[in-house]
Formats: C-alpha cells, sequence, structure tokens
C-alpha cells in the first residue's frame, strides 16, 4: 500500500478513535441537592445520627437513588444524541482490495487445423480509503422537535429523581421515627413491668399477713406475666425497626446504629396552614408534577417531530475516495451535491406515526391532570391526618397524667386496705394502656408530620429545619 494512502487512511480514521465520552460537556457529573446537608459519601459518621445524618447518609447510599441518577444521565446523553443531528455525519471506509483483469484480443490464428485466440490479464492488489459526508440542510424543524423532545426527557427525568429522592428521605424519617416509638415502647413497657411486679409483691406481702386472698396474687402474677409478654414484644418490634432504618441506609440490617435523641416537637408548625395555601405550592413544587408536564412537553415534540417526517427535507452530501491498485493505478474521485428527499407513500405508516404521537400526548395531558389531583388529594388527606394527630397527642397527653395519678391512688389505697384489687388491676391497665397511646401519638404526629411535607414536595426543606433547629 502506499505510503500517502495509509497517511490519508489514518488521519481520516483517527478521530473515530477519541475517548472522550461526552464531547460536549452535556452529562452531569454531581447529583442535585436534596437537602443542604454535606457531599455524598460512603462512610458513617462516627457518634450518634441525628435524623438529618442519616437522610444524608440514605440518600447518598440508597440504590434507588442511584438507580434514578442513572436515569438522569441516561437522559442527558439522549440530549447529545439529538445534537448531533445539528452536524454532519462524516463515514470512513478503509481496506485491501483484490483485483483480477482479463481481456481477449481480436486476432487469431490457426494450427494444425485449430483456431486460437489471443488472450491476457492480471491479478492487482491494493487498498481504497473513502470519506463520506452528508449533513441534513432543513427537514420542517424535525431536527429541533427531537432536542426539544430529548431536553424535556432529560427535565423529566432529574424530576423523577427528586421524586424518588424525597421518597427516600420519607423512608428514612418513618423507619427512624419508628425506632424511637420503638424504644418509647420498650421504656413504658418496662415501667409497665415494674408497676405489675410492685402490685404483684404487695398482694402476696398482703396474702402472707392473712389480709388478702390468694386470687389477688394470682392476679397479680397474672398482670405481671401479661406486662413481660408484652415487653418482649416490644423488644422484638424494636429490633426489627432498627433492620428497617439499617436497610434504608444501605447497611445489613444486623446494624445497630447509634442515634442521637429525636427533636422535639414543636407546638406549631407551617404545615397546619391553610390547606389550599399547601396544596397550591405542592403544585409548585412536587417533582411527581414537574416530571408529567416534562413528559408532556417531550410528547407535544415527539407530535412535531412525527409531522415532519412526512415532509421533505434537503440534504448536502459529499465523498472522496482514493485507491491504489498494483502500485501503477493509483486513482482519486470524490462528488458533492445537494439532495431534494420527498417521501411519496410508504403504506400510510407516517400518517399513522402521527397519530400515534397526538395520542401519546393526549395521554401524557390526561395523566399530568390527574397526577395534579391526586397531589391535592394527598396534601388534603395528610393535612387532615397530621391535624388529627397534633390533637389526638394533646388528649394522649392528658391521659398519662390522669391514669399515672389514678393508678398511684390505687395502689395506695390497696396498700392501705381501703381499695380492693380489681380497682388497683383496672387502673393498672388503663396506665399501660395510656402510655402505649402516648407512644403511638408521638410517633404519629412525627411521621404525618413528614408524610405530608412529602405531599407537599419539601421534605427536603423539613429535614433541613431539624438540622438547623428551627
Amino acid at each position: 500500500m502506499p505510503a500517502r494512502l495509509l497517511l490519508i487512511a489514518s488521519l481520516l480514521a483517527g478521530p473515530a478513535f477519541a475517548a472522550n465520552p461526552d464531547p460536549r460537556g452535556l452529562i452531569p457529573t454531581e447529583r442535585p441537592r436534596v437537602t443542604n446537608g454535606p457531599a455524598c459519601g460512603n462512610a458513617v459518621p462516627a457518634g450518634p445520627l441525628a435524623l438529618p445524618d442519616l437522610v444524608d447518609l440514605a440518600l447518598c447510599r440508597n440504590p434507588a437513588t442511584a438507580a434514578a441518577w442513572a436515569s438522569v444521565r441516561s437522559a442527558a446523553a439522549g440530549v447529545g444524541i439529538a445534537r448531533a443531528a445539528n452536524l454532519p455525519t462524516a463515514t470512513v471506509s478503509v481496506g485491501p482490495t483484490l483485483s483480477r483483469t482479463d481481456f481477449f484480443r481480436n486476432d487469431s490464428f490457426s494450427s494444425g487445423g485449430q483456431t486460437f485466440t489471443t488472450t491476457g490479464g492480471g491479478t492487482d492488489f491494493g487498498a481504497t480509503a473513502s470519506l463520506a459526508l452528508d449533513y441534513l440542510i432543513f427537514d420542517f424543524g424535525g431536527r429541533r422537535a427531537r432536542i426539544d423532545s430529548a431536553r424535556a426527557s432529560q427535565a423529566a427525568a432529574l424530576a423523577s429523581f427528586a421524586d424518588t429522592a424525597q421518597g427516600v428521605a420519607l423512608d428514612t424519617v418513618t423507619a427512624f421515627n419508628a425506632v424511637t416509638a420503638g424504644v418509647a415502647s420498650v421504656t413504658a413497657a418496662r415501667a409497665s413491668v415494674e408497676f405489675a411486679r410492685s402490685s404483684f409483691d404487695t398482694a402476696r406481702a398482703r396474702e402472707i399477713a392473712g389480709v388478702a386472698t390468694p386470687s389477688d396474687r394470682l392476679q397479680a402474677r397474672s398482670s405481671l406475666a401479661q406486662a413481660e409478654l408484652t415487653l418482649t414484644q416490644a423488644e422484638g418490634d424494636l429490633r426489627t425497626s432498627q433492620g428497617q432504618l439499617a436497610t434504608v441506609v444501605s447497611l445489613p440490617p444486623s446494624t445497630r446504629l447509634a442515634l442521637a435523641a429525636p427533636p422535639a416537637l414543636p407546638a406549631t408548625t407551617r404545615l397546619t396552614g391553610d390547606v389550599d395555601a399547601l396544596i397550591a405550592e405542592a403544585e409548585r413544587l412536587r417533582p411527581d408534577i414537574l416530571s408529567q408536564r416534562a413528559q408532556l412537553d417531550a410528547a407535544a415534540a415527539q407530535v412535531r417531530a412525527a409531522r415532519s417526517d412526512a415532509r421533505p427535507s434537503v440534504s448536502a452530501n459529499g465523498s472522496n475516495s482514493v485507491s491504489a491498485l498494483g502500485g501503477s493505478n493509483d486513482r482519486n474521485s470524490a462528488s458533492i451535491g445537494l439532495s431534494l428527499n420527498i417521501p411519496l407513500f410508504n403504506g400510510g405508516s407516517r400518517r399513522y406515526a402521527v397519530t400515534q404521537a397526538e395520542a401519546e400526548r393526549d395521554r401524557a395531558a390526561a395523566v399530568t391532570e390527574q397526577v395534579r389531583q391526586q397531589a391535592g388529594l394527598d396534601v388534603f388527606t395528610n393535612h387532615t391526618a397530621l391535624d388529627t394527630a397534633i390533637r389526638s397527642l394533646a388528649t394522649a397527653r392528658i391521659l398519662i397524667e390522669s391514669s399515672v395519678a389514678a393508678a398511684d391512688i390505687a395502689q395506695g389505697r390497696y396498700k392501705a386496705g381501703v381499695g380492693t384489687f380489681t380497682d388497683l388491676l383496672n387502673a393498672q391497665s388503663q396506665l399501660a394502656s395510656a402510655r402505649q397511646q402516648l407512644v403511638q401519638a408521638e410517633f404519629d404526629v412525627r411521621t404525618r408530620q413528614a408524610q405530608l411535607a412529602r405531599a407537599i414536595g419539601g421534605i427536603g426543606a423539613e429535614v433541613d429545619a431539624m438540622r438547623t433547629g428551627r
């Protein structure tokens, strides 16, 4: 192969081996921030972990956010693919060739009564290199529509990532609240065991003194066993909650995280404000609404792209080919021109493609409205649930105060011999129930707050508020 042919081939083919995966800088390298926490790191911070620390850890480590982030990068690459249509395409072909030529002369001669025809030919080995360029000049906006669709799809992917991240944040808050409630439930169960044991000791002492019947002691022993059973169940539930919290932050479920005390429950919160204002805020903030609106934009752009496919397009093209055969037959050929491509008939597929794109646009519009309506219902439902939980917590706090006082009085009266053991058991049971109701009420308020923040689309702001102590 001639040296100049090798040089031309290497110059033409070299750019095809460029290793830059993002030549236009379109693919993001850092995840959007959901909270104001530190940058992602895989190490678990030392010391007791507060709720915002756990949320930051989950956002960085949870595979759900990793999958959503991969979708964002894929959508960004789709923008690059669509924008590539703004540039010409170049194709290089390089390869060896084997050429065989045979020719026949018109002259002939006779010998020994036979006629012979003179023939000749040859075989050449060489190589060819060619460069072809093609550029779409005009296509009635189809190229622009596909770029718009790709960008809208990227916006939808970013919103979906935010929606996934907010879901992970809510899962973390709920798991943390469950562990906190589990600890409080174990503490309450232990207090009930101690009270039941005290009642049992009192009944047994009174039986020994001859001022109580064995029935009191047996009832006390049954009540103590029930309290111990409740404690065992509460400890098992706590271990389960701890495993769920570890899993949310992508740690083995057997991991026992050191947790800081939960933030105090505020007397009031902005989330208990006017529900119509919160619904309006949700329509502005909720990432699933933003994602669906972006998908509607993408579908509308696809309609424009489908319509352009049924219209003419104008392209410029050019080519250059170099060949070397046998060292003496080098050739170079080039061409340049314009082409008008007019779609005539393809069985009606283009018309159906437009109809399909229009139907997808209409479906996206309907789904967008459906998501918007569901968002309003989510906010209203969670707002009502939070209001109910706050009022229930106030009642539970009153209930625990009265139940503690009633149990102390009943125990004192029984010890003094002026009260029945049945009265003591009733008061003891009511106190144990009140303690668990208070634990559940506090869990409900904390969780309902997070669920309402998620319904509005601002759970990240609520987590940051816990971080700053506001």
